[in-house]
């Protein structure tokens, strides 16, 4: 009987891990704290780097999914546009599609990408 309840207290709480709760939530920051975005950092993402504390340095970058980027001629956006669930990012020549939703993120002195369904493919 001792042995089944000493089993089961090490089982209990002697193989688990301490969970830390904030590691996939990220406060995401408004546009205008935006210093730059570079698309494909991450394939088939465009990276959104936020200096958060005013600074000029960046310190949280935020990889959202592209959707396309298209050539544009006549109809080029000239700054990010909004458009609900999604933004068109402007590049010359070139209109890129972005979806609202993040996937993963890092911040300053970081040495790998965090995210909820992160790969091998996404360290550097």
């Amino acid at each position: 009987m001792f042995k089944i309840i000493l089993l089961t207290f090490f089982l209990l709480f002697g193989v688990a891990t301490s969970a830390q709760g904030d590691w996939y939530i990220v406060q995401e920051p408004t546009l205008d704290k935006l210093i730059e975005w570079v698309p494909e950092e991450v394939p088939r993402t465009v990276s959104f780097y936020f200096d958060t504390d005013g600074d000029g340095m960046f310190d949280l970058k935020i990889a959202y999914s592209l959707i396309e980027a298209f050539a544009c001629n006549q109809n080029c956006v000239h700054r990010i546009i909004d458009n609900g669930d999604h933004w068109i990012l402007p590049a010359p020549g070139v209109n890129y599609y972005v979806i609202k939703k993040w996937i993963v993120y890092r911040y300053f002195g970081d040495d790998d990408w965090r995210g909820i369904e992160k790969t091998h493919i996404l360290t550097e």
